[in-house]
């Protein structure tokens, strides 16, 4: 195995804490996480550095911001000079700034947040290249109402840049992927155990305007039953992300993720198998198609 599998499981190794404690199915003499809270009136508090999110992770979203580390092979692959077994690293997340929300209703109100990360991908059947990666940042109000309603208001920022090696490899040139984009975003809880969501993006200012375009669309579905497996440790969860874009022509990118997942007090843990048709994860390759299944190690902040 190469050198950046062997980075990709260290960074999700810190995650899990395994470096510090050995693996624990209950923990009841660990302190809750300390929160920075404020009463105000009408029955609201405001919460500093909340954790998580009042707008649901997409679970099967390949774009969202988090920590990975996903290998798999590639069956179908549209860009030159490229091998068909290939590693995606992802960091960064979701960070809570505030929160304002009912008095003991932490699940409700609105909440500001920003995003930041990268995602970049390597060629292991050729030295394990660095094909490209993409750098995220962006900022998020999110709002959950009752009887499971959430919402999203983004904006949102994206540079892709093409990796040296393939550079020299291939003397490719980057094409100037930069999306700047606004979201809209909506979220129903349709029953304890089943999701589902709908996402406009309006892009502006483009780093390419030959190429580019505002549209983008997105939906899915994600299923986690509440009864627990495995020790009562994990659940099972399924999801389904679709989405398609105007500067693809409006082809259809579809991605399925389905294993097994654990939260605690501050993450979210899955490991699974995800079957994706559509864009690469890096921008500079938005026009190129690929299919790949690959397992996958995701870590929700």
């Amino acid at each position: 195995m190469n050198r950046f599998f062997w980075v990709g499981i260290l960074i999700l190794i810190g995650q899990f804490g395994i470096a510090q404690k050995t693996f624990a199915l209950t923990t009841p003499e660990e302190e809750p996480p300390k929160e920075y809270t404020l009463n105000l009136k009408e029955g609201k508090t405001l919460r500093f550095l909340p954790r998580g999110d009042l707008y649901p992770p997409y679970i099967a979203g390949p774009h969202r911001p988090g920590f990975a580390a996903i290998v798999g092979g590639i069956t179908d692959n549209d860009i030159n000079s490229v091998g068909d077994f290939r590693i995606t690293l992802k960091a960064g997340g979701l960070f809570g700034v505030f929160q304002i929300h009912p008095h003991n209703r932490p699940e409700l109100g609105i909440q500001f947040s920003f995003e930041a990360g990268i995602d970049a991908q390597f060629d292991l059947n050729n030295s394990q290249d660095n094909l490209g990666w993409d750098g995220n940042f962006g900022w998020h109000l999110t709002m959950a109402r009752p009887e499971g309603w959430a919402y999203k208001i983004a904006l949102l920022h994206t540079s892709s840049h093409l990796g040296d090696e393939h550079i020299e490899d291939t003397g490719r040139r980057r094409i100037g992927y930069t999306r700047r984009e606004l979201a809209l975003g909506i979220s129903k809880q349709l029953t304890p155990e089943l999701r589902t969501y709908g996402e406009l993006g309006w892009g502006y200012n483009p780093g390419n305007h030959d190429v580019q375009k505002p549209i983008r669309l997105q939906t899915g579905i994600q299923w986690e039953p509440q009864k627990m497996i495995l020790w009562d440790f994990f659940n099972w969860y399924t999801a389904i992300d679709l989405s398609t874009m105007e500067e693809r022509d409006w082809r259809l990118d579809s991605a399925v993720q389905a294993g097994f997942s654990h939260s605690d007090q501050e993450r979210r843990y899955r490991i699974g198998i995800e079957v994706y048709k559509g864009r690469p994860t890096m921008g500079e390759f938005f026009q190129a198609n690929e299919t790949h299944i690959a397992l996958g190690v995701w870590v929700t902040l």
